[in-house]
């Protein structure tokens, strides 16, 4: 089962995609970020090479039986084709954490990124509710704490 995890930078993606990882076992988590800027150095731009890696990694671990948390900002200009390619053909659960700027902000404050990035930088890249139209995607609201977040996900890598 793959699960796609997307929201603005600071809305908690990757926080709720390790707390499910700790109470689920065989489960791949593909990081946008991590893939985009630490394992290529590449920007986030229209037909990067990182668009191709994060679909092959998913597709990978998903044949290998592993359950699959990608997870990331995932503009849905740049990465809708490839998201829609992967739930054509695997079973997928699309969430997207719907935070309000203010928020992010505050919780880009509390995390080890804050260093690497400014909340103005954060201004310029937040989208408001940038949704993908299909797949459908379940709105989880910011009133909703990690651990009930967290407590959403398993149940979608059940098959």
């Amino acid at each position: 089962m793959l699960v796609v995890l997307r929201g603005n930078s600071g809305s908690g993606k990757s926080a709720v995609a390790r707390a499910v990882r700790e109470r689920v076992e065989r489960v791949a988590l593909v990081q946008q970020d991590v893939v985009r800027r630490h394992v290529l150095g590449e920007g986030d731009v229209a037909g990067g090479v990182n668009i191709g890696l994060l679909e092959a990694m998913a597709r990978y671990a998903l044949s290998h039986r592993y359950a699959v948390i990608l997870e990331g900002i995932l503009n849905a200009a740049r990465y809708g084709d490839m998201l829609r390619r992967l739930a054509l053909d695997h079973p997928a659960a699309f969430f997207y954490l719907d935070v309000s700027f203010e928020e992010t902000a505050r919780r880009h404050g509390t995390r080890p990124e804050a260093a690497k990035f400014t909340v103005e930088a954060m201004r310029r890249w937040y989208r408001t509710r940038a949704l993908l139209g299909y797949p459908v995607e379940r709105i989880i609201p910011e009133s909703s704490s990690l651990t009930a977040t967290a407590d959403l996900l398993p149940a979608a890598l059940v098959v």
